[in-house]
């Protein structure tokens, strides 16, 4: 119960709670959250706003919130392997006050780990509008977050990592906007700590650009579909390199633009120099000038040196942005 700022817990004062987000019961047929009656369009509303605070970003409908909100496997940009997914919002006398995604599972380089080694994701964090509610909403939220980590048997988090975010946000980077400085403020004081960084990098399309083929026998394999193309380069049968570029719309203006997402580009470390790399970069931008894309977009890891050079060799430009992700050990 709140305290009245003298010792005093106020009797009146309506209690916070925090609950599971859950349909309601007509739609499930277990019983839903009492306040999931309209619930639901507040959740939509106060997430929609927090989502246009940043570049990239669309809002949701209510069958995109549900998908990435309420399923077990909610959709995502990169691999991930879930093992669990919650979303928990804090609530006081009908009004929502918070929100907080979270999930467990696996991501990168740990797809392959072991199933009783899962990571703990904090994927999305929506706060009070009033400060003098900060406090108190934030640790119940994050107290019921922790909770589910350990149901879930985690011992690491990772916060805003950029493979879990919704595919609306940011163009399906799920790191966090350097200019969320409230966001940061309570992750640190909760005991999270930076540990990745990235820029957003863009181009215009308007030429096209010479492709020379650096070494001998490499072949090139697309698949995949036009808004998500995945390019394939093999040495005679092995893969030696890979990219993948999704179409992306938004808003400048008065104008729509279509702008080719680059997520990935790789070249395996014994077929680095060789000038593969730009003849993969090549290909990408001169297809996405045939596709009509007017820009390319790529937001790269702060210790991705070689492709940053390569980028900007090619015109790309740095935006106005940085996006962070953080961490912290869950301690039994």
């Amino acid at each position: 119960m709140p305290d009245t700022g003298n010792g005093v817990a106020n009797p009146v004062a309506p209690t916070l709670s925090v609950r599971a987000l859950r349909l309601p019961e007509n739609q499930t047929g277990v019983p839903g959250v009492a306040e999931m009656v309209g619930g639901l369009t507040l959740v939509q509303n106060r997430l929609n706003a927090q989502l246009l605070q940043t570049n990239f970003s669309a809002v949701m409908d209510e069958a995109t919130l549900r998908a990435n909100l309420l399923q077990p496997n909610p959709p995502s940009i990169y691999a991930v392997r879930w093992q669990g997914h919650q979303c928990f919002c804090a609530w006081r006398a009908g009004e929502l006050l918070g929100l907080i995604d979270v999930g467990a599972g696996f991501v990168g380089e740990h797809l392959l780990l072991p199933d009783d080694a899962p990571l703990g994701f904090l994927r999305f964090l929506v706060l009070p509008e009033r400060p003098e509610q900060m406090e108190d909403v934030v640790e119940a939220l994050l107290s019921a977050a922790e909770r589910f980590w350990r149901q879930q048997h985690v011992g690491h988090i990772v916060a805003f990592d950029a493979s879990t975010g919704y595919p609306q946000f940011q163009a399906g980077l799920g790191a966090l906007p350097g200019g969320w400085d409230t966001h940061m403020r309570v992750l640190t004081q909760a005991g999270f700590q930076l540990t990745d960084r990235f820029y957003a990098l863009r181009r215009p399309l308007d030429q096209p650009l010479e492709e020379l083929i650096p070494v001998g026998q490499l072949s090139l394999v697309m698949r995949g579909k036009p808004a998500d193309r995945h390019y394939q380069i093999y040495r005679q049968v092995d893969q030696i390199g890979r990219a993948r570029v999704r179409e992306l719309t938004v808003a400048e203006g008065q104008h729509t633009v279509r702008i080719a997402n680059l997520l990935d580009l790789y070249i395996d470390a014994e077929w680095r120099g060789q000038n593969i790399g730009k003849w993969l970069l090549r290909r990408v931008l001169n297809d996405a000038l045939l596709q009509g894309f007017h820009q390319v977009l790529v937001h790269v890891p702060h210790r991705a040196f070689i492709l940053q050079n390569l980028l900007t060799q090619h015109g790309f430009q740095e935006q106005n942005y940085r996006g962070y992700t953080l961490e912290k050990a869950l301690t039994r």
